[in-house]
């Protein structure tokens, strides 16, 4: 059976290798097979392929989404796609980021495309303001049909401080998204947002962004990317833990025309920090963003810090190496050592517990360039032949040398009141050095985290919103919570799979792929049963087996 080239309904999209989904023009159709025209959208060129429709839904081609003139069309919100499938997704998605419109809505969610470059009018004050204005004062404040601005992750911020504000409702915001897709800035933005909301007095931004109190809270991400980010091959300030937080609000409101919301402080929690990372990374990453900016200070501070950190450099530490990169968002290294030490200052890390903090980073570097040796009188026991590395971590420490090197390569073996000191092999008290420094960068982060937490946490405060990041496509949701639930920001690093695997890759992927069970049970399977709404029930894809593979083998 031909089809009507006549129409627009020959337009279709197909599957593609590289790009996924193509456009395509269908010729002819006999049966479970179907000849379709497609254009190389780099030669221009004209080719004629074989498809099988096995391969598809219901044997049937996906669609175009094309006006009466056989235009395609791209729309602001995706629920009025015309044809709602995959492809029509993705190329809706795909058009509007080529016209600058990373945002894009689906009802009250909004899907982000990262852009990898900062669109100053996108985050101007007078954008904010007019968000601010449309959704927090509005008497008709809520996204969807008819809506007089585009879509933009400040309507997620905005509709949650007002449901704060005016509903006195707990608020939870959810960012979700792959390795590089834009988490951790976006949950940047949307803080910023929600300070300057809380100094907005309905004309313009009032001290929402320049209060003290709210200082400490914006100040605080710096400080975690320092310590908790790191390059990857995809992203050059990826997040390399879990974060939690509780953004904490005095509600005085009394009225809609008299909004006294005011951010008084903030809470995080920790998890899964990727300790491996202190002691390698693949080629073409890096380490802890701390570490090269610690290399970076001025000399004068690094010599006042510890005799040995004068004059190295990062090629002289086997935990850092070199890199190709020293700049990351277009600032670098020895400049954002500044705004580290700044920001640690601000939240009351100076003077004493600051050099104590810097000298702490010191022994994880000078314990990398510790190197082991067979021990020449028996070739089960191992020496540290490293001997003037090793005099380096005995004045970092404080401890003897004789003790840094019996506790490095002689393990000590508990067994009910009888002690056994067990002699290592060069590999075992490698690891064993690698082990150690890997817990010392760990019980630093959860130092600096609860240091934090002391400095911004405000316990009078009487309602809360938080941001909750998981793995999964990049989209921001709004939620109500009962009362008593807190307003909450948890921030997951994307599923990740390298070359090599280890423990800790399987826990940090485990534990996405749970919350990824748990947000496609909430946004598709729960809607899909509770609904009213006469639809006919879809197929969406789910993880609960590979969950519960991992989970049998546990026991």
């Amino acid at each position: 059976m031909s089809s009507d080239t006549n129409t627009h309904s020959n337009l279709v999209y197909v599957y593609d290798l590289e790009e996924a989904w193509i456009e395509a023009r269908l010729i002819s159709q006999s049966g479970v097979n179907a000849k379709v025209e497609v254009v190389d959208e780099h030669s221009n060129e004209k080719q004629i392929c074989d498809v099988s429709l096995k391969d598809y839904p219901d044997q049937v081609l996906p669609l175009q989404n094309v006006d009466e003139n056989g235009k395609v069309i791209d729309v602001e919100d995706m629920v009025d796609l015309p044809f709602l499938h995959e492809a029509g997704i993705l190329f809706n998605l795909k058009r509007r980021h080529a016209q600058g419109l990373p945002y894009t809505r689906t009802g009250d969610i909004c899907i982000a495309v990262n852009p990898y470059v900062w669109m100053n009018h996108l985050y101007s004050e007078g954008t904010r303001n007019e968000y601010a204005r449309h959704y927090v004062y509005s008497k008709q404040a809520s996204a969807g049909d008819n809506d007089p601005l585009v879509p933009h992750v400040y309507e997620t911020s905005s509709l949650s401080f007002r449901g704060l504000a005016l509903d006195t409702v707990n608020q939870s915001i959810l960012v979700s998204g792959e390795s590089g897709a834009g988490k951790t800035e976006t949950v940047k933005i949307l803080m910023r947002h929600l300070a300057s909301l809380a100094g907005f007095s309905g004309g313009a931004v009032g001290e929402g962004e320049s209060s003290e109190v709210v200082k400490k809270v914006l100040d605080s991400n710096p400080l975690l990317e320092a310590f908790g980010n790191a390059k990857t091959s995809r992203n050059d300030n990826s997040s390399r833990f879990g974060k939690y937080i509780q953004l904490q609000f005095q509600n005085s409101t009394s009225s809609p025309l008299q909004i006294d919301c005011k951010l008084e402080g903030s809470y995080c929690d920790t998890y899964l920090l990727e300790k491996s990372r202190v002691v390698g990374h693949t080629y073409g990453e890096r380490t802890y963003h701390i570490f090269y900016q610690l290399l970076n200070a001025p000399e004068q501070y690094k010599a006042s810090l510890w005799s040995g950190l004068k004059d190295k450099t990062i090629e002289d530490f086997k935990y850092v190496g070199a890199t190709d990169t020293n700049i990351i968002e277009g600032v670098s290294d020895a400049d954002r050592w500044h705004k580290t030490i700044d920001s640690l200052v601000e939240v009351g890390i100076e003077g004493e517990i600051l050099h104590d903090l810097m000298r702490s980073i010191c022994i994880v570097l000078q314990l990398g360039n510790l190197t082991f040796g067979q021990d020449p009188e028996n070739e089960d026991n191992s020496v540290i032949t490293s001997t003037v590395e090793l005099e380096g971590l005995a004045e970092l420490t404080g401890i003897s040398v004789d003790f840094l090197s019996s506790s490095l390569t002689i393990r000590t073996v508990k067994a009910r009141t009888e002690v056994y000191k067990v002699p290592l092999n060069q590999v075992a008290a490698k690891d064993g050095c690698d082990a150690l420094a890997k817990e010392i960068y760990n019980k630093v982060f959860d130092w600096l985290v609860t240091a934090i937490n002391k400095a911004t946490t405000c316990a009078k405060s009487n309602s809360r919103i938080g941001l909750l990041d998981i793995f999964g496509k990049f989209i921001c949701k709004r939620f109500r919570l009962i009362k008593s639930f807190p307003l909450n920001l948890c921030i997951f690093k994307g599923f990740e799979s390298f070359e090599v695997n280890r423990f800790e890759q399987l826990c940090i992927n485990y534990a996405n792929e749970k919350l990824q069970q748990k947000f496609t049970s909430d946004i598709f399977r729960t809607v899909q049963v509770g609904s009213s709404f006469p639809w006919n029930i879809f197929n969406f894809s789910r993880n609960r087996h590979h969950s519960y593979v991992i989970f049998i083998f546990h026991y």
